[in-house]
């Protein structure tokens, strides 16, 4: 009986090291169902001239689904990465960031946060325009996720 008992408990902790050490599934990247541009639907993610950058903040993302049909963009997470000359405890300089978000559900950026984005900005900024959601329609059920878009402003 003791050999029995025995024989199951090695069988038993060797399934539960199998099981343990089984490959798991990957978790994949995100599936993206669109892509998202500034105003006028040419610029995504890249170098953007502080003119030009300034000139488009102040309008809502332009929307493309799959299929290359323009669609409006519902909202998206915007954060904006302000570079500056600190000095650290040892009296160093450094080039450092001040990172700035918000959240926009109407498809574009505030009027006070235009505002401001537009007298901070400056060559090595960069914006960053994240969990973009795509609509289909008015309806809340018809959202898709969209491609994020990063801008370097440059002269």
């Amino acid at each position: 009986m003791k050999k029995y008992l025995a024989v199951l408990g090695i069988i038993g902790i060797s399934m539960g090291v199998v099981a343990s050490t089984a490959q798991k599934p990957q978790v994949g990247k995100k599936k993206y169902k669109g892509k998202a541009f500034l105003a006028g639907g040419t610029i995504g993610s890249g170098k953007i001239s502080k003119k030009l950058f300034d000139s488009l903040i102040a309008y809502p993302l332009a929307g493309l689904d799959t299929a290359n049909k323009e669609r409006a963009v519902a909202s998206f997470m915007f954060s904006y990465a302000e570079r500056g000359v600190y000095e650290d405890s040892t009296g160093k300089l450094r080039i450092m960031a001040d990172y700035y978000a918000t959240e926009s559900t109407k498809g574009k950026l505030a009027d006070d946060w235009v505002a401001q984005i537009r007298t901070r900005s400056k060559q090595g900024d960069t914006a960053f325009f994240f969990d973009i959601k795509g609509s289909y329609g008015d309806s809340l059920h018809t959202r898709f996720p969209v491609e994020p878009i990063t801008l370097i402003i440059t002269e």
